[in-house]
Formats: C-alpha cells, sequence, structure tokens
C-alpha cells in the first residue's frame, strides 16, 4: 500500500487558504523569523525613540531646580498637554496651596529649560 505523497509546504498552503492568498504565494515565508530584540532596536530607530529627550523628561530631571527640595518629595509633574500646559500631582491641599503662591516661579523655572518653552500654563491637580 502506497502512503499519499506529502506536499512539502503543507503548512504554508494551509496559511495561504486560510488567509486567502494564492497556493503559489510563498513570499511570506522567504524570511528568517527576527528576534524581538532585533525587532525592537529597528522600532527604536526608525521612530527616533531615545535619542531625543522630551520636555517631560527635562522638567522630570530639574524638578529639585523648578519647586525646591522640599516641595518636590510632595509633588510632581504629570503631564503637558497639545496647549502646553502642565498639569502637576500634588500630595495633599496644603501643597497644593503652597504651589499655587509660587506659581509663577515655577513656570519662569521651566521656561528656561531647554526644550521646555512651550509650557503656557501650569494647572496644580
Amino acid at each position: 500500500m502506497a502512503y499519499p505523497k506529502k506536499k512539502k509546504y503543507i503548512e504554508t498552503d494551509l496559511v495561504a487558504n486560510f488567509m486567502g492568498l494564492p497556493n503559489a504565494d510563498k513570499t511570506m515565508f522567504l524570511s528568517q523569523p527576527k528576534s524581538i530584540n532585533a525587532v525592537i532596536e529597528k522600532a527604536w530607530s526608525d521612530w527616533s525613540i531615545g535619542s531625543k529627550i522630551s520636555p517631560e523628561e527635562v522638567i522630570s530631571r530639574n524638578w529639585n531646580k523648578v519647586v525646591g527640595n522640599l516641595l518636590s518629595t510632595k509633588c510632581a509633574p504629570d503631564r503637558i498637554d497639545k496647549s502646553g500646559k502642565l498639569y502637576i500631582r500634588s500630595a495633599n491641599g496644603p501643597i497644593k496651596q503652597e504651589l499655587s503662591f509660587i506659581k509663577r516661579q515655577i513656570q519662569s523655572r521651566i521656561s528656561k529649560l531647554k526644550g521646555c518653552e512651550m509650557i503656557k500654563e501650569i494647572k496644580i491637580c
């Protein structure tokens, strides 16, 4: 009894049928799989991730200088929206009030930081 001849590309034909591709199209299997590390490195280089320092990172790195050592442990920059508004999270009400007293100083210190000229307003929450 002779066994049926196995097709060399049975898996590729199965995938091609599932995806609605012609059976003769083997181009999706020509390249070797890449490691996740190589894919991530390519994405980082293509999108310039990590090469530019964002305004959020500049503000976070200089937060002690912006609000002072005492307040820097009780509040933190949260986010910057598209209109240039910086949101600052505070630990509690008294810290929120103290930040509101020095809001203009905070804004002037931030505007002096490189890459943070776009901050137009500060919102304390």
